[in-house]
């Protein structure tokens, strides 16, 4: 592991809610199209970033968006360079490289695919009122799938665990933190991009999943880059699409129209995909949607109880 650079502990930054909150981020051979809001979106929250760039190369596809975002401009940066040999063996490099100042505090898992909005900050106003036998606090993902206007699925995830001594990940692909005691969770939902993307960006990530040993079943149906349509990507997810009628977290909202022009070819795809549609199909994803609203309003009301949580 070779660290590129450490550029201070300190935190300078007056709107940090939680100065002892380190974020954890791996970064691979691709550019990211969500990664310069995915740390702004988290750089009022964390005190320090820890950031693993996997590409194996002396300047990555994604440096000068990190040496663009907030933690490198305020001095709250560990950029680090390692070679790929799985997801745990990367996160386990960003525990490694967590400056002394915040190894006795939490971390947060951070995707670069992954936007959050106050929720977030929310979330961290709860850290400091959880016992001591608490080792993680989850919140939700909402998964988008083939645009920025349906989602497909809803799902509980680590938000924050913490730093404690023996503490490691494990596994190549679906990783996981052990050990790993009680686990509590709050019902703030971040938005998930990774699936809105081009389905020849869909191909690659399915790729690097395969050397890794995970079954797949896309490159079997993929012939050839040229045979790609969102149809072939996306179809069989689509059946499933949910229409999207919140608001986009605010740090995404630019890139959000930018990538509207950009992919509009695809966007367009997916509408008429979802417009086909059975109504066998609407009618459960609309179960599917009140299912998902019913665990939120449990979670609120035991949030508030519990822990005082306000979004």
């Amino acid at each position: 592991m070779r660290r590129v650079a450490s550029l201070g502990a300190g935190n300078s930054d007056a709107m940090i809610s939680a100065p002892g909150v380190v974020a954890h981020m791996i970064v691979g051979r691709r550019t990211e199209p969500y990664l310069a809001d995915a740390l702004s979106s988290i750089a009022d929250v964390c005190a320090h970033a820890v950031i693993n760039d996997n590409s194996g190369d002396a300047g990555g596809p994604n440096d000068s968006t990190i040496g663009a975002c907030a933690f490198a401009r305020s001095g709250r940066l560990t950029h680090l360079r390692t070679v790929f040999i799985d997801f745990s063996a990367a996160r386990n490099a960003c525990i490694e490289a967590t400056p002394e100042a915040f190894r006795g505090g939490w971390a947060l898992f951070a995707d670069a695919d992954e936007v959050h909005g106050e929720e977030l900050r929310a979330m961290v106003r709860v850290l400091p009122r959880l016992p001591s036998d608490v080792d993680a606090l989850d919140g939700y993902s909402r998964n988008f799938i083939g645009s920025f206007d349906y989602w497909n699925t809803m799902h509980r995830r680590l938000r924050f665990f913490r730093l404690a001594p023996g503490r490691r990940w494990e596994g190549g692909v679906h990783e996981r933190l052990v050990p790993l005691g009680r686990r509590e969770a709050l019902p703030a939902v971040g938005a998930h991009y990774g699936h809105v993307c081009t389905p020849e960006m869909e191909v690659e990530r399915e790729r690097l999943y395969k050397s890794l040993g995970q079954p797949v079943t896309l490159l079997d149906k993929a012939a050839s880059l040229e045979t790609l349509t969102p149809a072939l990507v996306w179809g069989e997810q689509l059946r499933d699409a949910l229409a999207f009628h919140g608001q986009h977290p605010a740090a995404a909202v630019a890139t959000i129209a930018r990538l509207r022009v950009e992919w509009a070819d695809t966007f367009a795809a997916v509408d008429q995909i979802v417009a086909a549609q059975s109504v066998f199909d609407r009618a459960r994803n609309a179960i599917r949607a009140a299912n998902y609203g019913q665990v939120l309003v449990f979670r609120v009301a035991e949030a508030r109880l519990r822990w005082g949580f306000r979004e």
